[in-house]
């Protein structure tokens, strides 16, 4: 029973963490639409294959999070993101820690 919590646990910490660099990844997507940089540079291209497919499928789904010249697409999914890591993930983390 102690070697399942322990991967329960060891899964919730790495779902922690792959969420929390996915916000840096969506962050760093954002600061670079602001500053207009080359988008033929290799990170630029990195950048918009991780994070495009993200916001295109929100954007066809949730079409009122681009109007009027803004785009509130990355934050709602950080929004998702975070709402995920506090519900889903905490309560993986809690459920190891109770075995």
């Amino acid at each position: 029973m102690l070697l399942v919590a322990n991967i329960i646990d060891a899964v919730a910490q790495v779902a922690h963490m792959l969420i929390g660099a996915y916000v840096f990844v969506v962050l760093a997507a954002c600061v670079v639409s602001w500053l207009r940089l080359d988008p033929w540079s290799q990170p630029v291209r990195i950048l918009r294959s991780l994070t495009d497919p993200v916001f295109g499928r929100l954007r066809s789904r949730l079409p009122f999070l681009c109007q009027g010249g803004m785009d509130f697409t990355p934050v709602a999914v950080i929004v998702i993101l975070e709402l995920f890591d506090l519900i889903l993930v905490r309560s993986l983390a809690q459920l190891a820690h109770t075995m």
